[in-house]
C-alpha cells in the first residue's frame, strides 16, 4: 500500500483513511523530492556539454 501523509507536530498524518485495525504494525520507507536534494546539495555540475551531446544525438541515424 503506498500512501501520502503529512508529517505536522512530529506525527505522521495520513491524508486517507488506511482501513488498518488498531495498533497495526507498520513499515515506512521516507524518500525526499528532487528538488529538496538539490536544496540541500547544489545544483550538479555537468560534466559535458549537453547541447553538443544532443545535436549529436540528433544527427544519428538509429534505423539504418
Amino acid at each position: 500500500m503506498k500512501i501520502k501523509a503529512i508529517y505536522e507536530d512530529k506525527v505522521l498524518k495520513p491524508l486517507n483513511d488506511l482501513s488498518l485495525p488498531e495498533k497495526s504494525e507498520v513499515r515506512l520507507t521516507i524518500k525526499r523530492s528532487f528538488s529538496d536534494l538539490l536544496d540541500e546539495l547544489g545544483e550538479p555540475e555537468a560534466k559535458e556539454d549537453i547541447d553538443y551531446l544532443l545535436g549529436s544525438m540528433r544527427q544519428r541515424s538509429y534505423y539504418e
